[in-house]
């Protein structure tokens, strides 16, 4: 798959994770619903991974190569979901 596809494919993940959580909140069930709590930090984390592949496909080479000996403390909750 080229670059630019794989990029279309994730804004479009990314914005049908957007749809969903917006319909979760509006439905009122957020706040009384442990599967609604559930499904919605599920979807969360989803596009959160996706976002993060976005923006490791955006990179340059060079970014990519100082990004390696850049090293940072912090973690961030993707980092555990590596794919």
């Amino acid at each position: 798959m080229s670059s630019s596809k794989k990029q279309l494919k994730l804004r479009q993940t990314i914005l049908k994770a957007n749809t969903k959580l917006e319909q979760i909140k509006d439905s009122g069930l957020l706040e009384t619903s442990e599967e609604a709590n559930i499904r919605y930090n599920k979807i969360l984390v989803e596009k959160a991974i996706c976002k993060k592949i976005l923006d490791d496909t955006r990179c340059s080479a060079i970014q990519k190569f100082l990004k390696k000996f850049t090293h940072k403390n912090e973690k961030l909750i993707c980092d555990y979901f590596k794919s």
